[in-house]
Parts: structure tokens; sequence; C-alpha cells
């Protein structure tokens, strides 16, 4: 790991105390007496700083190769030189002159000094430590040359102004160490607070995430912005791992450089440039991690600016990178868990399906074919001995079979047609009674042990439906009352206008809908279950009745009644107003 700090030792130990640690391991120093006296040991300012620690310190062998770093911690001396602080500081200190020789008349020698410390200051706030370690120089300088007596010359004739001008540079050096610290501390702040502020974006941006394409692209923008690097952005794909995402947009990259993502990959540790496994490589590759193990690998290459080798971040780059790949770390593990659950709920809901329908074919469907096959049986059999009236009977029950066999394949092809898509209302203006008449007479024979009364208000408006999709599901609530509303029971077809709008109801007198069915009662392949009185069915009538209204415009709901036990099916339709056409497409 990589911990910020201004001196080894102190942040080793600070680190060590945080973190429970009890032992510290070392390797001695290769550097030289001399040098280990002018630059200090962190070896031996470990076992000061230790307390209770143990610090073991162990020899280095002079052969091993010293493991690359992974990030910068020092400037590589080829950064480009700012000259604008230096010429600013020459300003400052220019102006300082000019403003002493203004008030050198009114104020005493020792004040001029006040003036210079001022353009010190200022350099040192504009510019950094060393323009104002410059400033400090030419304002000793240029106060000796232009103040102290004898003027214009270097010589000091005065002790008393030997220790002023020796007293004025330290203030001057003090002062600009301390101004330029406090500005690199303001400096460093800033950048973290903007630093704090793009990744809680970033973190609101992945938040609303939810295609694997989408957060890729984020996540690759976004690093790519804020370390002014190359990104690309590796998955799973079979055994190995494969570019799906990169900023600049970037789809594939060099044999070289897949082999070290793939090893990075393979092996859950970074590799490339910089890194302890193949560091002369163009491109630095790091795992994704998370709880439940790796996601993929992200690279990032500077894009032909600078050298090749050796590692291109800062302790600050690196940590926000590993912040940035840990949020999107996460949104990846989220997208993928939420992709797996869809498909773990789509095969639930096809499975659902599939049990259903098999159901349906095995037992609803086989029991009018069963009761078709022994009357064809029993007629072909034992038709001279049969009796007018036992014929009549058989073919009845052929026909009725057959009938019902009938729509329940029509029902399967419906909701078939329904989920495709390719169902389109045909809207025309309808007199509704028109429509209900033509149910009832369909359903005359399926309602025939039952009373049926229509009870259509006087003043009902033209209805903006297509008829036939309006009749087929006036058709279905009535067979489905049929099911459930007991023999001799009364069924009302009830339909009355309202504002914009005409309500119809279906009433049967049965046993009425349960409460925990009535959210369920118009999925497909579901059937409330009535003991005894439950009729053969594939779960699907009520289900093309939602669809077929819905798709005409209009809205159906089921309730219980309330004056008297038994269902109530509402119907709401548009009424007949200037709607665009629209044609049905064949299957």
């Amino acid at each position: 790991m990589t911990a910020p700090g201004r001196d080894v030792a102190e942040t080793v130990v600070e680190h060590a105390r945080a973190n429970n640690v009890t032992h510290l391991v070392i390797a001695k120093s290769r550097r030289s007496r001399w040098s280990e006296l002018l630059r200090g040991s962190v070896a031996h300012s470990l076992i000061r700083r230790a307390g209770d620690i143990s610090v073991h310190v162990i020899a280095a062998n002079s052969g091993d190769p010293i493991p690359p770093k992974t990030v910068k911690t020092a400037p590589s001396g080829r950064e480009t030189f700012l000259w604008w602080p230096y010429v600013a500081a020459t300003g400052y200190v220019a102006a300082a002159l000019g403003v002493g020789h203004v008030l050198h008349r009114v104020l005493a020698l020792n004040n001029m000094a006040l003036v210079f410390l001022t353009a010190v200051l200022a350099s040192a706030v504009t510019g950094g430590l060393a323009p104002s370690l410059y400033a400090s120089v030419v304002s000793v300088l240029a106060f000796n040359y232009f103040f102290l007596p004898p003027l214009y010359t270097f010589t000091i004739s005065d002790p008393e102004n030997i220790v002023a001008l020796f007293v004025f540079a330290v203030v001057a050096v003090i002062a600009s160490n301390l101004t330029a610290r406090v500005r690199a501390q303001a400096v460093t702040a800033r950048a973290r607070v903007k630093t704090t502020e793009d990744l809680y974006l970033f973190s609101r941006k992945l938040a609303g995430v939810i295609t694997m394409d989408d957060l890729l692209w984020a996540t690759a923008y976004q690093i790519a912005a804020m370390l002014k690097v190359h990104v690309v952005l590796l998955l799973p794909e079979g055994e190995s791992v494969a570019v799906r995402a990169g900023y600049p947009p970037e789809d594939v990259i060099e044999d070289a450089d897949l082999a070290a993502a793939i090893w990075a990959w393979e092996n859950n540790r970074p590799t490339g440039r910089g890194a302890d496994t193949l560091p002369g490589a163009k491109w630095l590759f790091l795992p994704m991690r998370t709880g439940r193990g790796l996601v993929g690998v992200v690279g990032i290459d500077t894009g032909g600016a600078g050298a090749r080798t050796g590692s291109f971040l800062t302790p600050d780059q690196r940590r926000l990178l590993d912040a940035l790949i840990d949020q999107a770390a996460l949104a990846i593990e989220r997208v993928t868990l939420a992709e797996d659950v869809d498909r773990a709920k789509l095969a639930a809901e096809t499975e659902r399906l599939r049990s259903a329908l098999l159901t349906s074919i095995s037992h609803d469907l086989r029991t009018p074919l069963a009761s078709i096959l022994g009357s064809a049986t029993s007629l072909k059999s034992y038709g001279p001995m049969l009796d007018d009236a036992a014929r009549l009977e058989l073919t009845s029950t052929i026909q009725e079979e057959a009938e019902r066999l009938n729509r329940f394949i029509a029902n399967l092809l419906d909701m078939t047609r329904l989920e495709s898509g390719a169902i389109r209302p045909r809207a025309d203006a309808v007199d509704l009674s028109e429509v209900v008449g033509s149910a009832l007479e369909r359903v005359g024979r399926i309602l025939a042990g039952h009373r049926v009364t229509m009870d259509l208000a006087a003043d009902l408006p033209m209805v903006e439906i297509d008829a036939v999709l309006f009749e087929q599901a006036l058709f279905n609530l009535l067979d489905n009352a049929g099911k459930y509303a007991p023999a001799g029971s009364l069924i009302t077809v009830r339909a009355r206008a309202e504002p914009g709008r005409v309500r119809v109801e279906v009433l049967d007198e049965g046993d009425g809908i349960p409460p925990e069915d009535v959210e369920r009662i118009f999925d497909k392949f579901y059937r409330v279950h009535a003991q005894d009185r439950q009729r053969a069915g594939t779960g699907l009538g009520l289900a093309i009745c939602r669809g077929f209204v819905e798709a005409m415009g209009g809205t159906i709901t089921a309730a219980n009644r309330r004056d008297r036990s038994g269902a109530v099916f509402t119907l709401t339709l548009p009424e007949a107003t200037a709607l665009p056409r629209l044609e049905e497409t064949p299957l």
C-alpha cells in the first residue's frame, strides 16, 4: 500500500500503531555513512520512534534488484520549468523597491524591511517556495544596495545594519517557507475537495446506470478525465478477458498488452508498466475486485506522453485510481447480479408457463378429446343398437366438447397474438347493444342452465372499439361467469353512460372472488379454486380479456358484489371520437 506523509519513519510508525502492528521488517540501507549523516537513515528513525513495536533490520544483498515503484514519489526532473513565477517575484521586489523609495523619506530605515517582506510573502502565495526564496535573495540584495549606507554598493559600514540585514534574511526565508507551505496545503485541500466532489458525482452516476455498456463507458471516461490517461476495460469472456470499453474509444490492444491483461486476470495481481510483473510493458493493468472475487481488469496508459517505462502515477493519483476502480467494480457486480436475477426470473417464468401449458395440454385439452373419442367410439360400435335419444345425446356431447376444445385452442392463439404484438385494434364507432347481443347469442349454449339478463341504458352513446375483439372479451367474461356461478343463477350484463366513456359490468351470483386472488385473477394460466363447481379451462380467458380491452384503450377490473354474493367485472370503454384507425397485423 502507499501512504501519504512527509517523513517515512513517522508515517510508517503511525500506520503501524493505527493498525495494531507489532513487528516491522526493514532492509539495511545501502548508502554510505556520509550519506546517512547528511540525509538520515530510515532504519535508525524507525528504531527511535517505534516504542513497543519490534523493528527487524535485515541485511540487503547488493545483487538483489530493487523492485520498481508502482507510483511516483519524487519529481522525475523532466517537468516543464515555469518561468513566470520568477518574473512575478522580480516584479513584486521591484514594486517594493519603488514603494520603499517613496516611504524612505518619512519612515525609518528598519521599516523598509517590512516592505520587502511583503514582496516575499506575495511571491510565496502566487508562486510557491522556490520563487519566494528567489524573492528573498533579491530583496536582501536590493535592501542592501539601495538603502543601507554606503548606498549603491553591497558594502555595509555599520555593524548594526549587518545584524538587521541578517535578521531580515532569516525572517524572509522562514516567512517564505511558512507561506509556501500554507499555499501548498491550500492547493492540496482544493484538489482533494475537487476529487471528493468528482468521486461523489461518479458514484451518483453509477447508481443511475442500469446497462453494462453505459456503465463501462462512464467508468472509462471518468478515469481518463480525472487522471489524464488512456483507459481500457476488460471483462471476462469465456475462459479469458476481452476489451469491452475504452476512452478514447479503443476496441483492441496489442497482443503483448492483452497477454499482460490476461495474466493480471488469472493471477489477481497488477501487471505491466510500473508493476512487479512485466514492468517494461506499455500499459499498467490492475484487477477489479469485489467481495465475491474478480469482475474485470482496467488498463491505463499515458497515451504517448512522456517515457514509456516506469511508474507514471503519483501516490494521490494511485489512491484516486483505486477508489474509482473499487466503485466501478461494485457497480459492475451490481449490474451483473441484476442481469442474473432477470435471467433467473425469466427462466422461472418460462418454466412456470411451460408447466402450466403442459398441464393444460395434458388435462384441459385431453378431457374434451376423451369425451369426443368416447362418444364417437360408442356411435361407431353400438350405433345400430342405440335409440334416437341416445344417438342424439352422444352427438351433442361430441359437438359441445369440440366447441370447448375450439375455445381452448382459440384462447391459446389469442394469447400468442397478444404477446407478440400482432393484435392491433381497428377502432370504429360501434353500437354497444349490437355487440352485446351477438356475444349473448354465441354464449347461449354455454349458459343454457343460467338465467341471463341484459340491462343497457337507453342513452348509451356510440363507443370507439374493435367490435370483434370486444365481442370475444365479453364472450370470455360470460363463459367465466357460467363456470363459477351455480346452475339456475342470474348473470347480468349492465351498461351505463359516464362522462367521456361507457361502463359495462358483468355480474354473477356465484361465491365471488377470494380476496387473495383479486390481484392475480387476470394472470396467465391462473385459475381460482372453486371446489366441485370448477370447470376445465386453460386460465387464459381473463388474461385475454384484459389484453383486448387495454389494447382498445379501455380498462377492466374485478371485484366482489356488495349487494349479494358473486363477482362483478367492470369494463370502461372510450366514447366514440375521431380516433386514428389502426389495422390488424396478420400473423
